[in-house]
């Protein structure tokens, strides 16, 4: 069960900042750069967490609209937040990269922290990655050992979802698999194509507006969802267009309501829990 204890503001500043593969990195150098940002909760006896994962097309990372606001906001619902600096093509980091540094957190906090409730949200790009871990739970990407690796939940805000060709955000595919990448490769990065009956409970939201990735992206998942009789909510909003996070002031339509799905996220959330006690 998700646990929900609704606490007071706290201080803004992160508490800790974790190297992630701290004395793991002689295959990869790069991975000094993956960093975990703490914002704990208050509560100590709180065990309610998520991982934000910022968009920026795998190349870039929205850090502060897509990681810390988000971040700092869902700290006041009660959760434990974090918020993961994980690696990116800009640098020549390619897939798998990007998961091994996801479940790598995710184990941290699982297993360091002892968070057990754990849920994964992610904008854009972060969409996609979240959207990776709630399908290829199953698959261990970082080490040999027993892990729990699934999360309790996911979110994917404006997600990239598609690898395939007509609904793509090719950039973000160019930074995830590189110039040159298979078919199998690019089939099992579409999401919608890899849909199990036992992935966690998903929370989708698209702009139909949205200039940089199309809302397909998200309607395609959700009909795979459909389909399949997955538990999730699809909130497609007529106007929003794309980066806002939870800032309306972000979004340039009259209508600010997608900025405020953390609100209906929470509702949500909280109903599902209590329909599975």
């Amino acid at each position: 069960m998700i646990l929900f204890s609704f606490l007071i503001f706290f201080s803004s500043q992160a508490q800790e900042k974790i190297q992630l593969w701290k004395g793991q990195t002689k295959d990869d150098y790069r991975k000094k750069k993956v960093f975990l940002y703490c914002f704990l909760s208050e509560n100590k006896e709180n065990k309610a967490s998520i991982i934000f994962c910022p968009g920026g097309s795998y190349c870039y990372l929205a850090k502060e609209n897509e990681g810390f606001s988000p971040a700092k906001k869902f700290r006041d619902y009660g959760f434990n937040t974090f918020v993961l600096i994980y690696r990116r093509g800009i640098k020549g980091n390619r897939y798998p990269a990007q998961i091994q540094d996801l479940q790598k957190a995710i184990v941290y906090v699982r297993e360091e922290l002892g968070f057990d409730s754990l849920g994964v949200c992610g904008f854009s790009a972060g969409g996609h990655l979240s959207g990776t871990s709630a399908v290829y739970y199953d698959k261990n990407f970082i080490d040999d050992k027993p892990h729990n690796l699934k999360p309790n939940f996911n979110i994917m805000i404006y997600p990239v979802v598609t690898m395939k060709d007509d609904y793509v955000h090719k950039k973000s595919r160019r930074n995830l698999l590189g110039q040159h990448y298979s078919l199998g490769q690019k089939d099992s990065m579409s999401l919608e194509l890899n849909i199990k009956k036992t992935v966690p409970p998903l929370y989708i939201l698209a702009c139909k507006d949205d200039p940089i990735v199309k809302f397909q992206n998200s309607q395609r998942l959700a009909d795979t969802l459909t389909n399949n009789g997955n538990l999730f909510r699809f909130r497609l909003f007529e106007s929003g267009g794309h980066g806002f996070g939870i800032n309306p002031n972000l979004i340039k339509s009259s209508d600010k309501s997608a900025a405020y799905w953390h609100e209906d996220f929470i509702l949500w959330l909280k109903a599902i829990s209590v329909a599975r006690e």
